[in-house]
């Protein structure tokens, strides 16, 4: 990884599932930094404000659109993330960035 690269942020809307009917969510602050997705709650009833989550420990990239947005999720430590972006850059940002810490 190119440990120059520019940190920037963007902002979404994610949903935490943990088993089938629980759930949590909230709109968040997403950021990368030498293969760590950072993702700060901003509002919502997220259980944790401040979570870090290795690249290196995700699993099950899917993406996709729900009601016309676009949608992107994932495994971590058996909790499913599922971001969703109503605005323009953040699907891209996500994605590009999660293929780029995968491949590196």
């Amino acid at each position: 990884m190119n440990s120059e690269r520019k940190v920037t942020k963007m902002f979404a809307y994610v949903q935490i599932f943990n088993g089938k009917n629980n759930v949590s969510y909230g709109y968040v602050d997403l950021s990368f930094s030498k293969n760590v997705l950072s993702v700060s709650a901003l509002k919502g009833n997220l259980r944790e404000h401040n979570i870090k989550i290795p690249a290196s420990e995700i699993s099950d990239i899917s993406s996709g659109k729900y009601q016309s947005w676009n949608q992107m999720s994932f495994m971590y430590q058996g909790l499913k993330y599922v971001f969703i972006y109503s605005g323009y850059g953040g699907y891209n940002y996500l994605e590009d960035h999660l293929m780029t810490e995968m491949i590196e």
